[in-house]
């Protein structure tokens, strides 16, 4: 069971008390507005937070301490959820209870959690050079192989063309330009701004009593919290009159096609979970319309999935196909959607539409790190169903639901990369 609670102005605290697990877990997030003026930068910093503070001034030390703590394990975590970006840090660590008599991990962790984001390593009052320059460099490479994997480069120009000025357009990451601009300096400022006017949300996991966590973590954050910080929005996608068109040629073997559609609903409505079994059905898996029916009968995909954008109100249907194929292909992908909205469901397809969720949950709760990402999403997006609740919920979902909720969705943007002609 979870429970969230304020420990102090703007700091949150999710507890998930359980004893299922020989190690438990600690996150710590900052929570942002996703704007393209800051975005790089917050995903820059926990990398340049990590690699030292004052006390352990360097990764070797850092590296030692995790060591000589069971093999504890950091790392850092940018998110994107909605119009809202995350950055911070999780921790994993043996329960106290395996250690030997009278080692305190949990207070070894969340020390060193405050360590980390509250006393970096600094030079000349500021960010060391040669951290920040060599994790820019870091951020760079992982900016452009995403763009590099035309799969992503076409979903993302798509996303663009969806939704134009709209925060949730922005990388996850920010853009590689961004990212050459930041300094030393320039990163410091916003630490120090980000950190008095973020609001913060931690979690954990294990077997410590709640009062105990909650004493111990405001005691390490004593010094963060603000009653008014930076406000964050969460808004449902609001379509246009007419779908918006893009293509790019570029020199690739197999053309990209991706449709964005508006759902007509988000993570905030009781039609939610219909939604996800017609995102199974429809195009998330195996035994779905797009694999069984564009991929595989009629070979006009080498893939077609689909997938949800619950906390904006978005289906993204991403496929790989011969340049040659495109409208056949867009034509067909259009057509299994018209099936659904007919409700030409098989009692087979969706029983395994509805499986396939709830083995993702069932193996959700098998894991601290996916059960904190979950809650984080619930926090931000206001999902209100936990894990059991949403299981329920899908169970109980009809194929006149799963036809309901195809006829809500309306396709908003299509995008095509398309191979050069040889």
């Amino acid at each position: 069971m979870e429970k969230r609670t304020q420990i102090l102005p703007g700091v949150y605290l999710t507890c998930r008390q359980t004893a299922k697990f020989k190690t438990a877990c600690l996150s710590v997030s900052l929570v942002r507005p996703l704007d393209i003026r800051e975005a790089s930068m917050n995903a820059l910093l926990p990398a340049v937070l990590m690699r030292g503070t004052e006390k352990h001034p360097d990764i070797p030390s850092i590296s030692a301490f995790l060591d000589e703590h069971y093999g504890a394990s950091a790392g850092m975590l940018v998110r994107k959820n909605g119009e809202v970006q995350t950055t911070g840090f999780y921790f994993s660590f043996m329960e106290d209870r395996f250690a030997l008599p009278g080692e305190n991990i949990l207070e070894a962790a969340a020390q060193f959690a405050g360590e980390l984001l509250l006393e970096p390593r600094l030079e000349n009052g500021v960010f060391c050079r040669d951290f920040v320059e060599g994790e820019k460099e870091n951020l760079i490479n992982a900016i452009e192989s995403d763009l590099n994997d035309k799969r992503i480069y076409a979903d993302q120009k798509m996303m663009k063309l969806l939704c134009g000025g709209d925060g949730y357009a922005v990388p996850r990451l920010g853009t590689a330009e961004s990212v050459k601009k930041i300094s030393a300096r320039s990163l410091y400022d916003h630490y120090r701004r980000i950190l008095k006017r973020s609001r913060i949300e931690l979690f954990y996991c294990g077997s410590a009593p709640e009062e105990r966590v909650g004493s111990l973590l405001k005691d390490v954050f004593s010094g963060l919290g603000t009653e008014s910080p930076d406000q964050v929005s969460m808004t449902a996608f609001v379509g246009g009159m007419e779908p918006r068109y893009g293509q790019e040629t570029m020199d690739v073997a197999q053309g990209k096609l991706s449709m964005g559609f508006s759902t007509g609903c988000t993570v905030r409505d009781e039609s939610f979970p219909a939604m996800m079994v017609l995102n199974a059905c429809y195009g998330a898996g195996v035994t779905s319309k797009l694999f069984m029916n564009v991929r595989e009968r009629l070979s006009l995909c080498y893939y077609a999935d689909s997938a949800i954008h619950g906390s904006k109100g978005l289906m993204i249907v991403s496929s790989g196909v011969d340049s040659g194929n495109f409208e056949r292909a867009k034509a067909e992908i259009l057509a299994q959607l018209d099936a659904c909205r007919r409700g030409e469901l098989t009692a087979e397809e969706l029983e395994a539409g509805k499986k396939a969720i709830i083995s993702g949950l069932d193996t959700m709760e098998d894991s601290p790190g996916r059960m904190e990402d979950f809650a984080l999403y619930r926090i931000l997006s206001g999902q209100e169903m936990d894990i059991p609740a949403y299981r329920a919920a899908v169970e109980k979902v009809r194929a006149a639901d799963v036809a309901k909720a195809a006829g809500k969705l309306r396709l908003e943007a299509v995008f095509f990369l398309k191979g050069e002609q040889k």
